[in-house]
């Protein structure tokens, strides 16, 4: 599942680290070089300062070299070292650093500076200028003489050791990989606490819209102090929502007025049909009278439903919880719907035989027990078994009724049942149930706070689960 906070983070800490890596490169590189050449540059340097020590008098090259002036050459611990060699190979001076050590090899060069590393030959990893020059003449009557083409070439070498250098790259190294790991440290922390302050406004309406439902529709998003951003889609969720209560209103306005409207008058059929039952034993007219009577009784259930379901869709009851025979209350339920459970010959069966009291409101979960019961016997074949059984759990219980079906169900139609006024298409041709006992079941179970799960076994048997019932 996708987090606006956790892709802006991860997008944000991921953009700053490949800048501040590439940064880190290119000064990194910028750094090196230019130590590099302050490095060599030092070096060539004392190099050309021997270079101009070096004299040709016509007859031979000679270094006018002093000890005591550089005395790095000289030093035991971390010695420096030159040597001066004519053109044809010849070592002319060497420094005493290299006392005790192997021969250089000589190497002759085109370029007039050559820069190299090496290692010296006290095995430390070093760096090395080599210049090629032409001994200057100090003589001038000698330097008109003799042409620059046909003096002596010779070639300095000078080497120093660049662990140091090394060490202080290292070093800036690390304190630039610290500085990248420190700055992504911060960038982090600063970037999640100021994304997760600026997705507030969102939390805060997702914390409202949470608590918006079917019985709470006239809550709304508050649109004060919003960013104007989402001030918006505040305003247009809080539009759409007055409209959805205006039509929720309506839909139970009509229902209740519908029901109200129509039970006056269903009253008075049922009462002229019991009227007209008492009549000689005529069949025909008692058995139409019947027909009427019994119309007349399944219309007054369905309007006594509707008002129950427009009543606990208000939300505004008050329940009334009381310690309930759970027993007592099944064997009443059962009694009253004996008559339909024998039409179709239907046997209930409930278990175990000793039942919890629970506490429930006694009214609301009488109505729902008869509802889930009608509901199984209206939809179980002829000679069909209901089994009602009853578990518990520490100081909790459930109840659950099972039932054979008569048209299986698909999870489809499992997601829809609770619908108001849904049916099967083909359960439409009875004509005796208009599906508004298990909407009125859901929302009677809403009110109690109970979870209602409904589920179809291998047998193609139909199961509906009322738990979280507390044992008295």
């Amino acid at each position: 599942m996708r987090s606006i906070s956790k892709t802006i983070t991860f997008t944000t800490i991921l953009w700053v680290g490949l800048i501040l890596a590439v940064g880190q490169l290119v000064i990194d590189h910028v750094v090196s070089d230019w130590l590099l050449h302050q490095f060599d540059t030092t070096l060539e340097s004392k190099a050309r300062a021997l270079v101009t020590l070096t004299k040709y008098d016509g007859a031979e090259v000679e270094l006018d070299f002093a000890d005591e002036f550089m005395p790095e050459f000289e030093d035991p611990s971390e010695p420096e070292y030159f040597e001066l060699f004519l053109g044809d190979g010849n070592l002319l001076e060497r420094s005493h650093s290299f006392d005790g050590r192997a021969e250089s090899v000589f190497n002759d060069q085109n370029d007039e500076v050559l820069v190299s590393d090496l290692s010296l030959p006290d095995g430390r990893n070093g760096r090395q200028v080599s210049i090629k020059f032409t001994p200057q003449i100090e003589d001038k009557s000698l330097r008109k003489k003799i042409p620059l083409e046909t003096r002596p070439r010779a070639i300095l070498r000078i080497s120093r050791e660049r662990e140091s250098m090394d060490r202080v790259l290292e070093q800036f190294h690390l304190l630039i990989i610290g500085i990248t790991v420190i700055t992504l440290l911060a960038v982090m922390l600063s970037v999640t606490r100021e994304i997760n302050r600026g997705l507030r406004p969102l939390i805060q309406i997702k914390d409202d819209i949470s608590q918006i439902s079917p019985g709470s529709i006239d809550r709304r998003i508050a649109n004060d102090k919003q960013p104007i951003e989402l001030e918006p889609i505040a305003n247009q969720f809080n539009l759409v929502l007055s409209e959805i209560e205006k039509a929720m209103l309506r839909e139970r306005e009509f229902s209740s007025d519908v029901a109200h409207e129509l039970r006056t008058p269903v009253a008075e059929i049922r009462s002229l049909a019991e009227v007209g039952l008492r009549w000689p034993d005529e069949k025909d007219i008692r058995s139409y009278f019947a027909d009427i009577h019994e119309s007349s009784r399944h219309l007054d259930r369905l309007i006594e439903n509707l008002l129950y379901l427009c009543r606990s869709e208000e939300g505004n009851i008050e329940l009334d919880f009381s310690r309930i025979d759970l027993g007592k209350l099944l064997d009443k339920a059962c009694l009253s719907l004996a008559t339909e459970a024998a039409a179709k010959n239907i046997r209930i069966e409930i278990s175990p035989s000793d039942l919890p009291a629970i506490s429930a409101d006694e009214q609301w979960l009488a109505l729902i027990v008869s509802n889930l019961i009608s509901n199984a016997i209206s939809h179980s074949p002829t000679q069909a078994t209901i089994n009602i059984s009853i578990t518990t759990d520490d100081n909790r219980c459930a109840l659950e009724v099972v039932n054979p079906m008569l048209e299986s169900l698909s999870q489809q139609d499992l997601d829809s049942i609770f619908n108001r006024f849904w049916r099967k298409d083909s359960a439409r041709e009875a004509g005796r149930h208009a599906g508004i006992g298990l909407a009125l079941v859901k929302s009677c179970a809403g009110l109690m706070q109970l979870e209602l799960n409904t589920s179809i076994d291998e047998n193609n048997q139909f199961h509906i689960r009322l738990s979280n019932f507390h044992i008295a």
